[in-house]
């Protein structure tokens, strides 16, 4: 049972990150959202962005480590619109989806069905380290891309807590955090900060001490100009 004084340490951190989201789809959709003020659209990383495709390689897709294989059960956590946008019919993996965001598994609920109800299995609400609606040993693979680094190391260490009881043995975790040193962080942290969730810098070298802290071994890592993906095996 997670203590009460657990639920509220983590709460202002998931209560941000709730809300940037749930806005981000809003953008998404044509309904009316946050808008960039002047001084942060002529950051030289916003208009990269806009002229020169810079979002397409600041992280490198989870599946260039290791892709879902088929049959596999895969727990996508943080796993935003994934399914409608991943490959998922040609992987032929099941998905279990897991977001912290209402307003993203009421959207990804109402459409990704019809595309394949056989590979879709469902999509959880709930935070990354609250993981008891999943049998011990269910999964195949994890996936934990794109939230991370809102959150502290202390974080990471109680979402892997989960992720072993949920995890068969052997099984491969894939996580992205973000690299400090990236020439792009700063000023794509400002324009995070604005939307609602500050990123939190914490140094690679620290993410990789924390993962051999916890049992991990690093087995392959793929950075983009901004993030930087780890394929990890986890030892009970």
């Amino acid at each position: 049972m997670e203590l009460p004084q657990t639920r509220e340490r983590w709460d202002p951190y998931l209560s941000s990150v709730a809300s940037r989201f749930n806005r981000e789809l809003e953008r998404q959709l044509g309904q009316p959202g946050w808008q960039l003020p002047p001084d942060l659209e002529q950051l030289t990383f916003w208009q990269a962005c806009r002229r020169d495709h810079l979002q397409e390689r600041l992280g490198i897709p989870f599946a260039q480590l290791r892709a879902p294989r088929k049959r596999e059960n895969c727990l996508d956590l943080g796993c935003g619109v994934g399914f409608l946008t991943y490959p998922w019919n040609d992987w032929q993996a099941n998905f279990y989806g897991h977001e912290l965001s209402g307003e993203i598994v009421r959207f990804v609920r109402s459409r990704a069905p019809q595309l394949n109800s056989k590979l879709f299995k469902s999509i959880q609400q709930g935070s990354a380290h609250r993981l008891e609606n999943y049998v011990p040993e269910q999964f195949d693979l994890a996936i934990a891309t794109g939230f991370l680094y809102y959150y502290p190391l202390e974080y990471f260490a109680e979402v892997w807590r989960e992720l072993l009881r949920v995890l068969r043995p052997a099984a491969p975790i894939l996580i992205e955090v973000v690299n400090p040193e990236s020439v792009w962080a700063e000023q794509w942290g400002l324009i995070e900060l604005f939307k609602g969730a500050e990123p939190i810098f914490t140094p690679l070298a620290e993410w990789e001490q924390c993962i051999r802290d916890l049992g991990g071994k690093i087995q392959k890592q793929a950075s983009g100009e901004l993030f930087t993906t780890y394929l990890i095996q986890h030892k009970r």
